[in-house]
């Protein structure tokens, strides 16, 4: 099942958040160059973000079906919006979450 350009699917999780990337999964499949607009939730403040898939990957399948693995590279977000989530990584306190469109 794919969803359309902009929407971030309503069962993604983080799965990684580092300097260089992001990876959510979810059961939707979200092919690379796909849009979307979503909020990165730390320390409760939000961050929005537009961003391109850049890699989507099965990274498993079961009876519910295919789970995918998208990877965002945060080499595409501004410089400022970069610094503060190396900053959140840095404090290494509380889990980031992602919240649907802004």
């Amino acid at each position: 099942m794919s969803l359309p350009p902009g929407q971030l699917p309503k069962d993604a999780k983080i799965v990684e958040l580092r300097p260089e990337h992001l990876d959510f999964d979810t059961r939707s499949e979200v092919p690379p160059g796909t849009p979307l607009t979503f909020e990165l939730v730390m320390e409760g403040h939000p961050l929005a973000l537009d961003v391109l898939v850049s890699q989507c990957l099965v990274v498993d399948k079961d009876k519910k079906g295919y789970l995918y693995r998208a990877r965002i590279l945060l080499s595409q977000l501004p410089a400022a919006d970069r610094h503060l989530i190396a900053l959140f990584i840095g404090k290494g306190r509380g889990a980031p979450e992602l919240r649907g469109g802004h």
